[in-house]
């Protein structure tokens, strides 16, 4: 039905309840940027937190045990988070993450919003992604438009430069360390104290 928004996703012709909450999905985005899981595990955790039948992973390890389909949960999941929107193959080095830029995407979605969306007790995945898109002139896409310039290789303007050589922490996106990155930091910096004598 036009104008409706979903509250469940069938999978091999059975009908789940979700956790349709924009929070859900934004927990989705934190374990798809965890570089310690494997990607099956990373899936396995998505169905738990979307599917309101399930209250751990395990029970969804034991329903594919039983028979549940992840593949076609899976497809589900993409067609939800995307506002049933055509899947697309990200080229692209993203330009925004949920969790650096996660004050500037709240305010700038609160001011689409009209309200303070975090206070909501409930909000439609949806309905979020829906003030997200319609996000204009704020701090957030200046930011935004930067990123992409410098993903493009794309000259920046004057004022855009400036910005930059102030807010340089602010505008770098950096890919999530590995466990076995940050062990060699720490033993890197263990190392080095060692020679300094500190």
């Amino acid at each position: 039905m036009i104008g409706a928004l979903p509250e469940s996703l069938i999978v091999d012709g059975v009908e789940y309840p979700i956790r349709s909450d924009y929070r859900n999905v934004l927990q989705v985005f934190e374990v798809f940027s965890d570089t310690e899981l494997e990607q099956s595990e990373k899936w396995i955790i998505a169905i738990y937190l979307l599917f309101g039948c399930f209250t751990c992973a395990d029970d969804v390890l034991q329903a594919t045990e039983n028979g549940f389909n992840v593949g076609e949960a899976v497809k589900e999941i993409a067609w939800f988070i995307t506002a049933g929107a055509p899947e697309k193959e990200v080229l692209e080095k993203p330009a925004y993450s949920w969790q650096k830029d996660e004050q500037m995407i709240f305010a700038a979605v609160n001011k689409v919003a009209g309200t303070e969306t975090r206070a909501l007790p409930y909000l439609h995945w949806w309905t979020f992604l829906g003030y997200f898109s319609e996000v204009g002139e704020g701090t957030f896409s200046f930011i935004v438009g930067i990123r992409n310039k410098l993903n493009k290789g794309k000259k920046l303007e004057k004022h855009e430069k400036d910005f930059l050589s102030h807010n340089r922490e602010l505008i770098k996106l950096e890919k999530p360390k590995t466990k076995e990155e940050m062990e060699q930091e720490v033993e890197y910096k263990s190392l080095l104290d060692e020679v300094l004598g500190q």
